[in-house]
This record gives structure tokens, C-alpha cells and sequence, in this order.
């Protein structure tokens, strides 16, 4: 079986650095790589709950309306019919201009509570900005105005809203909003998962960077230590094979189950969060690639026991046996000086 240039693990590996360090890097700063976050908390319409717009305000017919149109003439019964029906389409235009009123509400509730309108949670920080051209428009781009450190200081992003309550125009708290202690003990989960996540990601990154140096120094070791050359690389390779699993296990199933359980009890007060997908197929990616360097520096130390030999400078393979090689160069010049004396 021809064999594969070693130039095969140092591109996937530095390949792999590249990527999963920009998945650690994403959102250090304020719009660096903002989409590439790991989960994000709509506020834009926090406290929703504070705001009625669908009680008395909108009546609707009664079975008692109809009847008194029933009760009356034929001419005065279609008359009552037709004024019943006008006011009903006053009604419906009425409470359409409510519902619009209450979306523009909605949509400047973050500012006139003092928070930001979005909290961007990233491997290193927190961001929070406002969306643009609004909250309600779609696919509104994010602004970011401040990021927060993350992982020193937690991912707990109900202490920074409740500060900016607190020191807000209403001085409010999240519990004045509805926050609950179940919808606390789900953002204290995801700070954990996210704090485990990125020492990982951070770890692996790490060993990923080690392998790549050690699949380049591989091009000036195998020659002369090819055994021991073959396994460290295959042990360093696994190891940042699996730290990079691990963190990408932990940060895509601990993401999307935050997701879904802040928004099913955050509904009711307009909370929303959003998994984010960038980062996912960052790390993956970055998983894929270890896994090839990891295959080839596999496939290279079972082929060394099997008695085949890298070769770092062509794609011929070494003999099996060198003392089988110099004996075959011996032999030649002595059969040439066998015939020479068989001729005199």
C-alpha cells in the first residue's frame, strides 16, 4: 500500500488550531466574531408581563347582541344587523392599533428599563448590545456596546440584568419582573456547563497546538527515533482528540438544553434564548480534523509493528531488514570480481 505524505497531519492539525481557537477567541472583543457565540438571551422584551393590553380593552360580541337584533322587525332586524357588524370592524381596527402600540412598547422596554436588549454568551465573555434597526424587525442585526468577562467572573447573566435594574430609571428587580428561582437555577446550570466547557476547550486547544509541533518535528525525528516519534504523536493526538469531544459534548447538548428550558419558563415574562450554531461547526470541524491526525499517526505506529518503515523523503518505503540491505550491496561487487578472474 503506497504511502501517505506525512504532510497529512501538520495541515489537518494546524487546520484544527486555527479553527478551535477562534472558537475559544470569538466575542473577546466588542463585534469580533459576535455570531459565533455559544448561547444568546433575548430582553428586548422582558417585563411583557407588566404590560396588558388584552383585557377589557377589547370586548367582544356577546350572544346577548344577537338576540336583541333578533328580537326586532324584519327592516329594524337588518339595520341592527348591519351596525353590529360596522361596530364589530371598528372593534377588530381598534384592537390591531393596540396589538401595534403594544409591539412598539414591547420593543423599547429594554431601554426604558435600562438593560441592553440582547446578553451574547461567548467561551471568555459576556456581550450585550442592542438590535438594529430594532428589536422586532427581522433578522435585526446585533450592535455590540461592552463585553464582560465570562469565564473568571461566571456566566451569570441575571446578576448583570438585576445591576442594571437596580440602577435604572424604575429601580426595579427580577423578581418585580417575574424572574423565578426555577429560571435562576437553569442560568446557574448553563454558568457551570460553560465554565467546564471552556477550561476543556482551552485544554485541548493546548494539545492540539502540541500535536502540530510534534507532527513537524516527526519530519527530523523519524530517520533517527522512528518508534518513539510514531507513538508520542499518536498519544498526543488522542488526547487532543478527546478534550476536544468532550468540549464540544459539553457545550452543544448544555447550550440547546438551556435553550429550551429558559424559554419554556421565560415565556411568560419575555425572556427568549437562542443556541447559537457558529461556534458548533467551529469546534466540530476542529474535531473532524483532529480525528484525521489522529488516524494517520495510528495507522503509522500499527504499520512500524507490522515491520514497515516511514520514509520522510519519498514515497518509496524502507527495506524491512537493513542488515538484508548491505548484504545485497555486498554481493554484487563480489560476484563482478568472480567473473573478471574466471576471464584471465
Amino acid at each position: 500500500m503506497k504511502q501517505l505524505p506525512i504532510g497529512i497531519p501538520i495541515v489537518a492539525s494546524l487546520a484544527a488550531f486555527i479553527l478551535v481557537l477562534l472558537a475559544l477567541l470569538a466575542g473577546s472583543r466588542p463585534g469580533f466574531m459576535e455570531d459565533y457565540d455559544i448561547v444568546a438571551f433575548n430582553t428586548s422584551g422582558l417585563g411583557k408581563n407588566l404590560i396588558d393590553l388584552d383585557g377589557d380593552a377589547n370586548p367582544t360580541a356577546t350572544n346577548d347582541d344577537n338576540d336583541l337584533c333578533d328580537g326586532i322587525g324584519s327592516f329594524l332586524g337588518k339595520a341592527c344587523t348591519s351596525a353590529t357588524a360596522a361596530v364589530e370592524s371598528i372593534k377588530d381596527d381598534v384592537e390591531d392599533t393596540l396589538n401595534d402600540i403594544g409591539n412598539r412598547v414591547a420593543d423599547r422596554l429594554a431601554d426604558r428599563l435600562g438593560i441592553a436588549e440582547f446578553y451574547s454568551l461567548h467561551a471568555l465573555t459576556i456581550c450585550e448590545g442592542d438590535f438594529k434597526p430594532n428589536a422586532t424587525a427581522p433578522g435585526a442585526d446585533r450592535n455590540v456596546t461592552e463585553c464582560h468577562k465570562g469565564f473568571t467572573k461566571g456566566y451569570n447573566i441575571s446578576t448583570l440584568l438585576d445591576h442594571s435594574l437596580r440602577v435604572g430609571p424604575f429601580k426595579v428587580s427580577l423578581l418585580d419582573l417575574g424572574f423565578t428561582s426555577d429560571i435562576q437555577n437553569s442560568i446557574d446550570t448553563l454558568n457551570t456547563v460553560l465554565k467546564a466547557f471552556t477550561a476543556l476547550l482551552i485544554v485541548g486547544i493546548g494539545l492540539t497546538g502540541l500535536s502540530l509541533l510534534a507532527s513537524v518535528l516527526a519530519l527530523f525525528l523519524i530517520p533517527r527515533r522512528e518508534r518513539p516519534t510514531l507513538f508520542a504523536n499518536t498519544v498526543l493526538a488522542g488526547a487532543a482528540l478527546a478534550f476536544l469531544v468532550l468540549s464540544g459534548l459539553l457545550g452543544t447538548v448544555g447550550a440547546s438544553m438551556a435553550e429550551d428550558k429558559v424559554n419554556e419558563l421565560g415565556a411568560d415574562i419575555g425572556l427568549v434564548a437562542k443556541m447559537g450554531s457558529g461556534y458548533v461547526i467551529l469546534t466540530w470541524i476542529g474535531v473532524g480534523l483532529m480525528l484525521i491526525v489522529f488516524g494517520y499517526w495510528l495507522w503509522q505506529l500499527l504499520r512500524f509493528k507490522n515491520g514497515r518503515r516511514m520514509t520522510v523523503n519519498s514515497g518509496r518505503k524502507h527495506p524491512r531488514d537493513s542488515e538484508e540491505s548491505g548484504a545485497m550491496a555486498r554481493e554484487k561487487p563480489a560476484r563482478r570480481v568472480d567473473f573478471l578472474r574466471g576471464r584471465r
